[in-house]
């Protein structure tokens, strides 16, 4: 009997193109020959809540297991398993600076997103990824629990922020902007507890993502993928790169690696 193994694959960039706004269909076509083998299992590990994954409709019927928001929220058969909301103190702390400053900001709660205030810098960021723009109310977190806030600013301005929340991370997109969420969480931890409750190795896991946030994934799973197209950090520290999302990598890799 083969051992089992599970691969967690990052969204955007790696299995969804925002350019194109679809999945590739090698990619679709690597993840039902993935489903087929008995002893293979296939997780999610994404920045994404999981109401904002209709974009993956299509291969959803293949995955049973979402590690969501980084690692704040974990779904199995439909069912959460793990939830970890920040702090209100915390949350209350993150809105002061962004007001003091100026901030766009968003937050994510466990059904539902806000926003603080929306222009057309946001509705274009929340178009490229193929995103429903969220409804406004700046008062969310009065009444919800916040697993995760966000807000645009300039790369040259993440590292005074990083000063400011000492019991949060700060986590940089690709583009202008960044995460903030519970300090030590992230795709890795979720990782980890799936990984307990599986009882599988953890030589025997994948890893595939493209972006900072995928760092500590790429950094913990032995047999890790960084995209063609990922960021320079998130190629620093994969095992392995492969091609561009455009280049047909994700089938690529998972051939080469003789999962497909």
């Amino acid at each position: 009997m083969k051992e089992k193994k599970i691969i967690f694959f990052d969204i955007d960039r790696t299995l969804y193109d925002p350019d194109t706004k679809s999945i590739p269909a090698s990619t679709i076509e690597a993840l039902r020959l993935l489903n087929e083998d008995d002893s293979i299992e296939i997780a999610i590990a994404t920045g994404r809540a999981f109401y904002m994954l209709h974009i993956i409709d299509e291969i959803k019927k293949y995955i049973n297991i979402y590690i969501t928001i980084n690692g704040q929220i974990i779904i199995k058969n439909n069912n959460t398993i793990y939830r970890n909301p920040i702090p209100k103190k915390d949350v209350l702390h993150v809105v002061n600076i962004f007001n003091k400053n100026g901030m766009k900001y968003g937050f994510l709660g466990e059904f539902d997103e806000t926003l603080n205030i929306v222009d057309e810098k946001g509705k274009k960021a929340f178009e490229l990824v193929d995103m429903k723009l969220p409804r406004i109310d700046p008062h969310f977190y009065l009444d919800n629990d916040i697993f995760q806030m966000w807000t645009f600013s300039e790369r040259s301005e993440h590292d005074y922020f990083k000063t400011k929340f000492d019991n949060l991370d700060v986590v940089s997109w690709l583009g202008d902007g960044f995460d903030v969420l519970s300090k030590g969480m992230s795709k890795k931890e979720g990782i980890k507890k799936i990984l307990e409750l599986e009882g599988i190795k953890l030589s025997n896991a994948y890893a595939v993502g493209d972006g900072d946030n995928d760092i500590e994934m790429l950094d913990y799973i032995p047999n890790s993928i960084a995209m063609g197209n990922g960021s320079i950090e998130a190629k620093k520290h994969a095992k392995f790169i492969t091609q561009d999302i455009k280049e047909n990598g994700l089938f690529n890799a998972l051939k080469q690696m003789g999962l497909i």
